[in-house]
């Protein structure tokens, strides 16, 4: 055998042994909104965390987080990112059972990434001064039963209302602008990037991030039972995503994506939703995330949570 022959043989048994590993990498589907809060997912597959972990994404996409409790519980997703939700907390009562594994976004105080806004018209007109000035008002939130209805009622709370003094609506994230520009909603509880567009389109005011009225874990990392009983993929989930994390924490800076390794991710963000205009995202307020993934359990009705391995 020649010498080229032999190093012909040589790199076809590498290429092979390549296939081999890509074939072996096991492919979770996951559950998405296409929200800034899901960025760490993308990140962990762009950047290959999730491979090196002998893992593969395949997203899923929602227009709310309520709406991937029943593909959790089937099994039709192994993993999921979203606002605990009355459908949440209904599956576990009835015996679904699913796992809230990590913190996914928090608004905070500094990184508010959902807000109340308001009409621009009804702020600069002097009809809405207030929380009270929700009575009477069209209110959207992002779907009946998700995590928005409590901070809304919180909001009325807050403002001294009851919850029949708002006439309340469900708009999906992506359609809130569009309602709030034809004058079909007041008020709405939003979240970035969406926010800064309608800034950007004097369509609405910001009236005050959620941490004003309801400090809250605003989206959680959430898996199928199956997937969490199987510690080995559970754990290198995690590991992947929470080293995702801190990539996204370390470029944030004084309430904006601004710090080192800030353009990456921008970049990122603009692939994960479709955004060509990437500025929005050096404008917006980020979510903030718990770098080693923990939750904050004072506000939250105690569900089922896996205990976290400092390794992870």
């Amino acid at each position: 055998m020649t010498f080229a022959h032999s190093v012909g043989v040589l790199a076809a048994l590498l290429l092979l042994s390549g296939a081999g590993e890509a074939q072996e990498l096991r492919t979770v589907k996951i559950g998405v909104v296409n929200l800034s809060t899901d960025i760490a997912f993308y990140l962990a597959e762009k950047r290959g965390y999730f491979k090196e972990e002998g893992l593969k994404a395949e997203f899923a996409y929602f227009d709310s987080g309520a709406k991937m409790i029943l593909p959790l519980g089937t099994g039709d997703l192994a993993a999921g990112g979203g606002a605990a939700s009355a459908g949440l907390y209904n599956a576990v009562d009835r015996g679904i059972e699913l796992r809230v594994v990590a913190d996914k976004g928090m608004s905070v105080d500094g990184y508010d990434y959902k807000a109340l806004v308001v009409r621009k018209d009804l702020v600069e007109g002097g009809a809405f001064k207030s929380l009270a000035d929700l009575k009477g008002r069209k209110v959207a939130i992002v779907a009946q039963g998700a995590a928005d209805e409590s901070v809304l009622h919180q909001a009325l709370l807050k403002g001294g209302l009851k919850d029949s003094d708002i006439d309340r609506v469900y708009v999906p994230f992506s359609q809130q602008l569009v309602a709030l520009q034809n004058k079909g909603i007041d008020a709405a509880i939003a979240g970035e990037p969406d926010i800064t567009q309608m800034l950007r389109l004097g369509v609405a005011a910001r009236f005050a991030g959620l941490s004003k009225f309801y400090a809250h874990e605003a989206a959680q990392v959430l898996y199928r039972s199956k997937f969490a009983q199987d510690r080995q993929g559970a754990v290198k989930f995690l590991k992947a995503y929470l080293r995702a994390v801190r990539d996204y924490d370390g470029a944030l800076q004084n309430g904006k994506m601004a710090g080192p390794g800030a353009e990456e991710i921008i970049g990122m963000l603009g692939e994960m939703t479709g955004v060509k205009d990437l500025s929005i995202f050096r404008d917006a307020v980020p979510p903030y995330m718990e770098p080693n993934g923990a939750l904050n359990m004072t506000p939250c009705r105690p569900i089922s949570i896996i205990s976290r391995s400092s390794d992870w």
